[in-house]
């Protein structure tokens, strides 16, 4: 959508002028609208981005939004150079612009965007869903309800493109050496995940880690195969915005930087494990498959039976605990959010271990 408004660098280049210049240009507000004031300050807790919550007072424009959400690089250079390396900035802006146009679900409405995929430089304008939906509660997981809406939107997502070529028209969507890197740099994480996180999860996840670690860069090559379909890549309840107003969607998906073509069970198995305790994903894992499974058409279905769905998730399950390993180290070290991830590892490794798919790497 780049035209004549430059990329805003900064939480300081989103001023009252740029905000007037990407609107209209974005076709929020008319030639004869402009932005008067823009307070901004840094919301949540991005992990390769940055945040902003910008309320907006406007002249003209009755019907302007009174707050967005703007994404910019993160501010840490580390986290900004994976960013580049991983292509999670060009794909979440590439996803608003490509994707999101062809599929029916709810996310948030783009105002503007723009993206060097060379330097990492983007922006982005999205719709502030705050104002009518709430975010999934991290801490306490998911509902099964709220997983249902998750099982369903997954199957909604999917079915537009299942398996299609137009897939790989998409290069930054289709090239799966982006997710081939992120296993790739298990086996150099482990030893820092080690020294960090090693007292604070189980003897046994450790073990897990230290004997898949370096078979992860097989991962991709070895187990994925028919049918592709676009995955999320960070599907989570913290990352689902569940509908509180009349009107309102009952579930809209934010933060699409992980998007790439994946297996369909992929964010499945991402979402049951950071988004449930153990005890309830083993409990409830057979039903909501079955569930995201009866939501697909029937002409998916009929060569995607449910015991492939079943195999689908079980080889997605080395997708959350592996990809977390070197994933961890970008975050920020405080003992809260060190505990909150090392519980999510857990989980994860005992997903790993249930569906037994370690036996395929051998």
């Amino acid at each position: 959508m780049t035209g004549s408004v430059a990329i805003a660098d900064t939480i300081e280049d989103l001023t009252p002028e740029w905000f007037t210049g990407a609107l209209r240009e974005g076709g929020t507000i008319a030639e004869g609208g402009s932005v008067t004031s823009a307070e901004s300050e840094f919301i949540g807790t991005g992990q390769l981005g940055s945040v902003v919550l910008s309320k907006l007072a406007y002249e003209g424009a009755p019907d302007a939004p009174p707050s967005l959400v703007v994404k910019l690089p993160s501010r840490d250079e580390t986290a900004r150079q994976m960013g580049v390396a991983l292509r999670v900035y060009e794909a979440e802006v590439r996803f608003y612009e490509e994707i999101s146009p062809m599929v029916e679900v709810a996310v948030p409405a783009m105002h503007w965007g723009g993206i060097e995929p060379e330097t990492g430089r983007f922006t982005l304008v999205l719709d502030d869903l705050s104002r009518t939906a709430a975010v999934g509660d991290a801490i306490a997981g998911g509902t099964v309800e709220q997983l249902e809406l998750a099982m369903r939107f997954l199957a909604e997502l999917q079915t537009p493109l299942w398996d299609s070529s137009e897939l790989r028209r998409h290069e930054w969507l289709s090239d799966l050496a982006r997710t081939e890197m992120l296993f790739g740099a298990v086996p150099g994480a482990l030893e820092p995940f080690a020294e960090r996180f090693g007292s604070l999860i189980e003897p046994e996840h450790l073990k897990l880690a230290r004997e898949l670690a370096p078979k992860a860069a097989g991962v991709v090559t070895k187990l994925w195969g028919h049918p592709f379909v676009i995955s999320h890549g960070d599907y989570r309840v913290d990352n689902m915005m569940f509908g509180t107003a009349p009107g309102s969607a009952p579930l809209a998906v934010i933060d699409w930087q992980g998007t790439r073509m994946g297996l369909p069970a992929l964010d499945i198995a991402y979402c049951l494990a950071a988004s449930m305790s153990t005890e309830d994903r083993r409990t409830h894992e057979r039903d909501l498959i079955r569930s995201y499974h009866k939501a697909l058409p029937a002409s998916a279905t009929a060569d995607f039976s449910l015991d492939d769905c079943w195999e689908s998730y079980r080889v997605g399950s080395l997708y959350p605990f592996l990809a977390l390993l070197p994933a961890s180290l970008t975050l920020e070290q405080t003992e809260r959010g060190d505990q909150m991830l090392a519980g999510l590892i857990g989980n994860a490794a005992d997903l790993v271990a249930d569906t037994g798919v370690s036996d395929l790497l051998a």
